[in-house]
């Protein structure tokens, strides 16, 4: 019994060493992974423009007001002009993004074209009837400099604004002399961009336009910072994928419609008020340098199922192997990850972690025949095939829901092991083992 207890510290000792040795690597595929993600994502983003974040034209008068203050011992008032936005009677925007990978080195990154169209129709009897008179102006949006935007169109009552510099520079565009008889304004808006990680339809300023307190004594034209009323508003999005997610803080559509090859989300409001947006997140490929990180933070599990299961199989068969030898076992275990860790970046994730797989079980196997015989080896390797190469396949797949399952996975297995080793140690006089081989 002394001996066994022995052998397990020696085994114990070897198990803790090599964990080390895999949080290391782990760390190491970590920083690799997230290096190369970070410089290759500036050069995606400076060919097809970062998180697409599309901004309807806003019509607004100005108010002008008075800010009191003081300066040393006198008493001051100065005007300054505050922005009064004008809500849309009537929305009606549709959105079409269609998902296009792309892939430097062996990173993938999602990138997505997207085509806008919008119209708006305003009611001008709105507006308090004591700031009708006031001048209207209308701000395209047009205000991101990452976004590459292409067949830009806009229309005020029917007719196009020109020339295009008048979009491009953002400037106000006065809309007294374009408003109908009746005081109604019709706004038309299209254009076709491209973006990555995720798009954002922007119904509150808040975010963007809430000046800073310690600046605005110093601005001579403040937003007002208020929430969005939607009145009659209907957006529909129409993807050419079917997974997806939603940014935090944005609203959820009322409606779905899923096919084979697309999915259609619709939002439609009627007297509604919010400060929230309207986005989607579209689904990213899975990158190698992910999972050879996950993986190596893993690897001390499996070893650990491996030399349970295999002390205990010794024991069984009489043929219980010296702690060197499970430091050599180890090793191969090791080998799987240093390949896959460092041939993924070269060559396909799958072929990657094909060739780990057989060079990892080929050192496993090739080894144990020389130490026992072909049975044994053959049975250690399935057990490695189980606990290694099993348990780090799951790392590659998720549920439709986006969740993974390897913890699914781990419990099913654990929960079988256990009751294996129970069922075939439950007569085993563990007082009176015999002396290791």
């Amino acid at each position: 019994m002394k001996s066994f207890l022995v052998d397990i510290g020696f085994k114990a000792f070897i198990f803790f060493g090599f964990t080390i040795i895999w949080t290391i690597l782990g760390s190491v595929n970590e920083d690799r992974t997230y290096t190369h993600t970070d410089f290759s994502l500036k050069k995606i983003q400076n060919t097809y423009g970062g998180p697409l974040r599309i901004t309807p034209p806003r019509i607004y008068y100005e108010l002008i007001q008075e800010r009191q203050g003081k300066v040393g011992k006198f008493d001051t008032v100065s005007t300054y002009k505050e922005r009064e936005t004008v809500d849309p009677s009537g929305s009606d925007i549709k959105l079409d993004l269609s998902l296009e990978r792309k892939k430097v080195g062996n990173l993938w990154f999602p990138i997505f074209k997207a085509t806008y169209r919008g119209s708006y129709e305003y009611k001008i009897d709105s507006i308090p009837v004591e700031y009708r008179s006031e001048p209207l102006f209308l701000l395209p949006g047009l205000k991101s400099s990452e976004s590459i935007l292409r067949s830009i169109e806009l229309k005020i009552n029917g007719s196009t604004v020109e020339p295009l510099s008048k979009l491009v520079s953002n400037t106000p565009i006065e809309l007294t002399s374009t408003l109908k008889a009746d005081g109604n304004l019709l706004v038309d808006f299209y254009y076709e961009t491209t973006g990555t990680a995720y798009l954002l339809y922007a119904l509150s300023n808040n975010k963007d336009n809430k000046p800073d307190s310690k600046k605005v004594a110093s601005k001579s034209t403040i937003i007002k910072d208020r929430l969005t009323r939607l009145d009659n508003f209907s957006l529909k999005l129409t993807t050419d994928f079917l997974k997806y997610d939603f940014p935090r803080r944005t609203i959820p559509y009322t409606k779905i419609l899923k096919t084979e090859n697309k999915t259609e989300f619709e939002w439609k409001f009627d007297k509604t008020v919010t400060g929230k947006n309207i986005g989607i997140i579209v689904p990213k490929e899975t990158n190698p340098g992910e999972i050879a990180s996950r993986i190596s933070f893993f690897a001390p599990i499996p070893l650990l199922f491996f030399f349970v299961v295999m002390t205990i199989f010794g024991i069984l068969t009489k043929q219980q192997l010296h702690p060197m030898h499970f430091f050599f076992l180890a090793a191969t275990f090791l080998s799987f990850h240093l390949i896959y860790s460092y041939s993924a970046d070269h060559i396909s994730m799958y072929a990657a972690f094909t060739i780990a797989t057989l060079v990892s079980c080929f050192l496993t196997f090739s080894y144990l025949i020389r130490v026992r015989d072909r049975k044994y080896s053959f049975i250690a390797m399935l057990f490695q095939l189980l606990y290694l190469v099993m348990f780090s396949w799951s790392f590659f797949y998720k549920t439709d829901n986006d969740l993974g399952i390897t913890g699914l996975i781990v419990t099913i297995v654990s929960v079988l092991t256990l009751f294996v080793l129970m069922q075939l140690t439950a007569n085993l006089n563990w007082k009176n083992l015999n002396e290791l081989d």
